[in-house]
């Protein structure tokens, strides 16, 4: 089962999938919010799948490895993110950064496993360069981060940000199964054939400021 729980002053979302007594959780920023569900259901935290470096995705990863012992996955491009705030931009936020090694790397076309959820990591960089899309063809879904909202994209403007990466990206995804649906780091979720009809940015790919 699926949970969607928004988090942190920027409403990022985390999403906790439970099987039987194990759960695993993508981009829990809050440790506490997730700890509080996994007491509630008497659930035991094997991994945190990390979609990107960004600290409303990742901040509460240290906590949680050091409370439950997960492992935390993460692609190698974006790894800096868990140990520098700088690199993850919790700089720009009130509060205490706690840093975290990455105890499992992810590259594309790897396959992960937890709480009896297989993912398959699709490397799709453009918000961020270690940018991921992890997906589920068993179950129909895909987590896509920051890289494809609800008829929209990720920003491009910070670092390692890249507009042409992340529309190849953004196509890469639309050529999963059009049922697909898309669990985005922000906002409600979406499919893959919404999104290849109304995304927007579809229609200036070939604008040259895209280069």
């Amino acid at each position: 089962m699926l949970l969607t729980l928004p988090m942190g002053p920027l409403g990022a979302n985390c999403y906790l999938w439970e099987n039987g007594t194990d759960a695993a959780a993508v981009d829990p920023s809050d440790a506490e919010a997730v700890q509080s569900v996994l007491k509630e259901k008497n659930l035991r935290l094997t991994d945190v799948f990390l979609t990107h470096r960004h600290f409303d995705h990742l901040a509460g990863a240290a906590k949680l490895r050091q409370e439950t012992g997960c492992a935390v996955w993460i692609h190698p491009l974006d790894a800096d993110g868990l140990k520098s705030a700088r690199a993850s931009h919790a700089d720009r936020m009130p509060g205490t950064f706690v840093p975290c090694e990455p105890t499992a790397l992810y590259e594309d076309g790897d396959t992960v496993e937890a709480a009896g959820l297989r993912l398959s990591v699709l490397h799709t960089p453009g918000h961020t360069a270690g940018g991921v899309t992890l997906v589920s063809d068993a179950e129909g879904l895909a987590f896509t981060g920051d890289t494809v909202f609800f008829e929209g994209v990720g920003r491009t403007d910070l670092a390692t940000g890249n507009m042409r990466a992340l529309m190849e990206s953004l196509s890469r995804i639309l050529k999963l199964p059009e049922d697909t649906v898309l669990y985005p780091g922000h906002g409600e979720p979406t499919t893959v054939a919404h999104e290849s009809a109304f995304n927007p940015m579809l229609h200036y790919r070939g604008h040259s400021w895209f280069n």
